[in-house]
């Protein structure tokens, strides 16, 4: 099944569905994903709290050193908290039994803990690749607007619009390239035996053909991501879960993997 209207309808449907068999849980699944989170990030807040637009090289120092230790923090706990959240929407997706301890599941075997950390380094490598083309062509763009500065207002209005689509065709390309790698935790957890390699590569021919269809999946929820920017990240809780879940749905759909899928009770906020 592709990812047509009714498909994603369907999707989300099932999403919520799953939800609401475990709606607590759920939610304090995700809670025990974010938080965390959240702490390290007030490490950057601390960092650049009280730096002026004249910081002083004290001051520059102290910031560096406190974006230092986010990364690592992000990189030792974050990386690990995400990967055995992926496992609790997996779990949850596919009605196996699951727990919101399932956050904290790479932190209880080496192997996991280290699994986690090579594909979220795996999945970082990939992602910078495709970022690079998106600087590249914004580069390329800024310096070509430099040597056209004596050129006509027309001319320069016509090259701006131009270039504004696109960087905006350039980034959306990319954001769904890196997004086809969230496949390569749910591969990572069906193979727990190979290599975080080959799972971050299996995610290309999977999403063949389907690129369009994954930007269009992810639109979709862009009226809960606003609601839950209103509600300053309240409704957040929620939709973390509820795009997680459905993504699974999505994924397993594409290889092939039979899952029951629940009819649309009632709209969904979609676009």
């Amino acid at each position: 099944m592709t990812c047509n209207s009714d498909a994603r309808r369907q999707y989300k449907a099932t999403a919520r569905a799953d939800i609401r068999t475990k709606f607590w849980p759920t939610m304090g699944a995700v809670l025990l994903e974010l938080v965390p989170i959240f702490l390290i990030a007030m490490i950057m807040q601390i960092g650049v709290r009280g730096l002026s637009d004249h910081a002083t090289l004290e001051e520059l120092l102290r910031m560096y050193q406190y974006l230092g230790i986010y990364l690592i923090a992000i990189f030792f706990i974050g990386s690990p908290i995400e990967f055995g959240a992926k496992h609790y929407f997996v779990s949850l997706a596919r009605g196996e039994a699951c727990s919101p301890s399932q956050v904290f599941t790479c932190f209880t075997s080496g192997k996991k803990y280290l699994t986690s950390l090579k594909l979220s380094l795996c999945i970082g490598v990939r992602s910078i690749g495709w970022l690079l083309l998106e600087y590249v062509v914004i580069f390329a763009g800024a310096m070509l607007m430099a040597f056209m500065f004596d050129a006509s207002t027309a001319a320069l209005v016509l090259f701006l619009i131009v270039y504004i689509v696109l960087v905006v065709i350039v980034t959306l390309y990319v954001v769904v390239k890196v997004r086809r790698y969230d496949g390569a935790y749910i591969n990572m957890i069906d193979t727990p035996d190979a290599s975080v390699w080959q799972a971050v590569k299996a995610c290309a021919p999977i999403f063949k053909g389907h690129n369009w269809e994954l930007l269009v999946f992810d639109l979709s929820f862009i009226l809960w991501q606003l609601a839950s920017a209103i509600t300053c990240g309240i409704v957040g809780i929620y939709v973390t879960a509820y795009t997680e879940i459905a993504f699974v749905h999505y994924f397993d759909d594409l290889c092939g993997r039979k899952t029951e899928l629940t009819q649309p009770s009632m709209p969904d906020m979609e676009l």
